[in-house]
């Protein structure tokens, strides 16, 4: 059965569902990660300020939270994050007549990719005596604006930025539940037993 391209109001509910996902997991390493925060405070505070060194921990945090599910979930679960397998969705590699599941290198540049326009977009105003980054912001939010319209209007396999770079593409697939016990085991880094993954 040939693989049908990902309808983009139903990949953008995923992306939406993973998002919050990734923030309720952001909750989750707050608390952990607070122990290192204390011990590295004394040395960062005076260099980035409290509320710099507050905003770098929360950023890295959700970083954390997003790499799980953009990365290793989707290469251990069979190419669906949460919100893919709950829409019905899979990343696949493009160029396979019969697409294997992703590779964690290739779902590592999804995720830059994915991650870098708001980035870029944060630097905006961050300091009025530097414009360029402005600059960065705005290139932020083109490629950001590049991938939702290759996504929507690019053709028959409508593959975004992210999908282009890593060699992928959404495709339908049938619907996943969420196993949250064995979910949240394959968004660690390391050995996990994949064995009852699909």
């Amino acid at each position: 059965m040939p693989y049908r391209p990902a309808p983009f109001p139903r990949r953008l509910a995923a992306r939406l569902i993973d998002l919050a996902f990734s923030l309720v997991l952001t909750f989750a390493l707050v608390i952990p990660f607070s122990l290192v925060l204390v011990l590295v405070r004394p040395t960062l505070e005076p260099l980035l300020g409290r509320q710099g060194l507050i905003t770098v921990f929360v950023v890295v945090c959700y970083f954390l939270a997003y790499v799980g599910m953009e990365v290793y979930l989707l290469a251990r679960r069979g190419g669906q994050t949460l919100g893919k397998g709950l829409m019905g969705l899979r990343v696949v590699v493009a160029a396979d007549a019969r697409p294997p599941a992703v590779a964690l290198g290739a779902a590592t540049v999804r995720m830059l990719l994915i991650f870098m326009p708001f980035v870029l977009m944060s630097a905006a105003g961050a300091d009025p005596d530097v414009g360029w980054l402005d600059s960065l912001a705005v290139v932020g939010a083109l490629s950001l604006l590049a991938s939702l319209l290759l996504a929507g209007f690019g053709g028959a396999r409508r593959r975004a930025v992210h999908d282009l770079a890593a060699g992928t593409r959404v495709v339908r697939a049938d619907k996943r539940g969420v196993d949250l016990r064995q979910d949240l085991r394959m968004m660690v880094p390391g050995r996990v037993d994949l064995a009852k993954r699909l």
